[in-house]
């Protein structure tokens, strides 16, 4: 007995603080990490050698007279310049940095030439097994799948949140689409034909909505019998989870009561409610890697991927009145890498990461480079123009008749019914999302706002909901910006500005105003759907009354917090344009064979989560490339 306590103890003291730390709830995740793994610890990029790879790496940015750009690796003594060819042991058509939504996309699409030889670097680990499970996608925000980055505190959002702001971006093979809650949008056709009518010529919707069916295998029946929108040939599955509890249902009827109009959010008219489409199959994730790489890997031979090696700058040779680029530095085991590109590198790192290598590689606002002691090759906005979805989740939906809470055995059993069948809560995330346009929409008959529905604290077991009201349409605009302590592996600093813009405040008071109106509908109140404002006023909001604007703008302050769909970093705009970084071929301005794929490109975010707008701008920029080099 005693010896059964002990353990249970030290089980304990590893406990992490977002589960229950109670015996049962250790014995279940034992068992879910027995059939499907763990997550990893770090990766380790420096092994051994950490201390003379990072002075290394921190001197080139402090001894600013030498900018000399030399192969080097812990065992060799001298530099050598990069005209070279003895020390470039490494040579490529195409390297692609990140292994990511957008990375996995444009690996695969390079790599079916197969006189070509591509390299996939990826930051992060290989994709574990548990990844797959649909229901434990919170688990991932935080953990080694995660860069862990946050943003900088600012009083006007995220007060309630004792850490700040989190940035959730993956480091993984697949990279966010291997961690994100799997919801399939492309957003508004309005959207691209926007980005099109502000010089971004061959992004109009008519335009890019070949590619998105290129890369869709949509196998529900019911959506994809449109077939002016969805295809089911591409290599990416998309449908709904196997698993729908009662709650779903209530909130799909309670919609429908209110007068929206069930719609397909990826067809014509995104106005109105559905029940989610996602990247899934089964019950499981489909991350890019699934979907582009995993399939291919092993068939052919010009492929190469890295994992855990990160990349510390993108390598740039000056010609006259030209800068091209020549390769990649990477660190990987301990051991600093340089790699060639006889053809192009491909950054797709991810909104965050793409600006921060451009910038510590020496593209980006001049003033600021030079600060920090970085050769200027080129001087671009990099790190502006960053923006999100802004989202207020507000626990108050108190479940009576339909909590999904359960008792250990029936936990026990779903865990058995997910590894044996694929169904139960385990095989599903949030699932019904809906689209409001506010009195102050820019665009007639397209939303601003988005309605999502999750359990409070777990996606599985639950008897209190969150409401979530998330901006689609933000005009406040941040930054990116090096840490000046340290610009190659400390955390860069971001500066999300959110509510800057007072229209972003206003059109998500109006939601919230909207939203709240389920509770006086027939299903609700025959569903025992209770509003329970109790989570929400402890804090200062309480001095407020409840019913003024006052009180919401507070509430708004105090629950704000990023939806995690990070664009628009490294714009994409014609030459005239001064925040642009990319012309409408993703080419950085300035420099010759180096195109930026990835979220960072979106001048203006999309009306929806961004995974699938980014595996479109990944097969366009594909074909792009492909039309150059064929």
């Amino acid at each position: 007995m005693t010896s059964v306590a002990n353990i249970t103890e030290d089980l304990c003291k590893i406990c992490d603080g977002r589960v229950e730390c109670a015996p049962t709830a250790i014995l279940l995740i034992s068992l879910v990490h027995t059939l499907y793994g763990h997550i990893g610890s770090e990766p380790d990029y420096f092994r051994n050698n950490k201390v003379s790879l990072k002075s290394e790496s921190k001197r080139e940015f402090e001894d600013k007279p030498r900018y000399k750009l030399a192969y080097r690796s812990k065992f060799l003594e001298d530099d050598k310049n990069y005209d070279d060819e003895d020390y470039m042991n490494l040579e490529y058509d195409f390297i692609v940095i990140g292994g990511g939504t957008a990375g996995c996309v444009v690996a695969s699409r390079l790599s079916e030439n197969r006189k070509w030889k591509v390299l996939l670097i990826e930051a992060g680990h290989e994709q574990p097994k548990i990844a797959s499970i649909p229901g434990l996608t919170s688990e991932f925000k935080g953990s080694s799948l995660d860069w862990q980055y946050s943003m900088r505190p600012k009083k006007g959002f995220c007060q309630n949140r004792p850490s700040g702001c989190e940035v959730v971006q993956g480091r993984v093979l697949g990279g966010t689409s291997t961690i994100n809650d799997m919801a399939y949008m492309r957003g508004s056709p309005a959207d691209y034909d926007e980005w099109a009518l502000n010089g971004n010529e061959g992004w109009s919707f008519s335009q890019v909505l070949p590619y998105f069916k290129y890369s869709e295998g949509n196998y529900d029946k019911d959506i994809s019998k449109s077939k002016l929108f969805h295809s089911t040939q591409g290599p990416l599955d998309v449908g709904r989870y196997p698993y729908v509890d009662d709650n779903a249902d209530v909130l799909l009827s309670a919609f429908n009561d209110l007068g929206y109009n069930y719609t397909d959010v990826n067809g014509k008219n995104q106005l109105g409610f559905m029940r989610i489409q996602t990247m899934s199959y089964i019950g499981e994730r489909v991350s890019s890697y699934n979907a582009f790489i995993e399939p291919i890997r092993k068939l052919r031979t010009n492929i190469e991927i890295v994992t855990e090696a990160l990349v510390t700058k993108i390598l740039l040779k000056e010609n006259r009145d030209s800068v091209k680029v020549i390769g990649v530095e990477y660190i990987t085991n301990g051991t600093k890498v340089t790699a060639k590109a006889s053809k192009e590198v491909i950054l797709s790192a991810g909104a965050i990461n793409s600006a921060k290598l451009l910038m510590q590689s020496g593209i980006g606002p001049k003033d600021y480079l030079e600060y920090l002691n970085i050769k200027v090759f080129n001087d671009l906005p990099v790190g502006g123009n960053f923006h999100d979805h802004l989202s207020v989740c507000l626990p108050v939906i108190k479940l009576i008749k339909t909590a999904t809470t359960s008792n250990f055995p029936e936990k026990l059993k779903d865990i058995t019914n997910y590894y044996s069948k694929g169904i139960g809560p385990l095989s599903t995330n949030f699932q019904v999302v809906a689209f409001y346009e506010t009195s102050i929409s820019e665009i007639l008959k397209t939303p601003d706002i988005e309605f999502r529905f999750r359990g409070h604290n777990s996606n599985m077991y639950y008897d209190k909901m969150d409401i979530c009201t998330s901006l689609l349409t933000p005009r406040s605009r941040g930054q990116i910006v090096l840490n000046a302590t340290d610009p190659i592996f400390g955390a860069p600093l971001i500066y999300p500005n959110f509510l800057k813009d007072p229209t972003d405040e206003k059109k998500l008071l109006e939601g919230i105003q909207e939203v709240v109106k389920l509770f006086d509908t027939e299903v609700f109140k025959n569903a025992e759907f209770e509003f329970d404002p109790r989570p929400i006023l402890k804090n200062e909001c309480s001095d407020h009354e409840r019913v003024s604007e006052e009180f919401w703008s507070c509430i708004v302050r105090q629950f704000s917090a990023p939806l995690h769909n990070y664009v628009g970093t490294c714009k994409m705009g014609p030459s005239k344009d001064p925040e642009s970084v990319v012309d409408n071929s993703l080419r950085v301005y300035g420099v010759t064979n180096l195109r930026v794929v990835d979220s960072s490109i979106i001048p203006k975010i999309t009306r929806g989560s961004t995974a699938a707008p980014v595996i479109m701008i990944a097969e366009k920029a594909s074909d792009l490339i492909k039309s150059v080099w064929y």
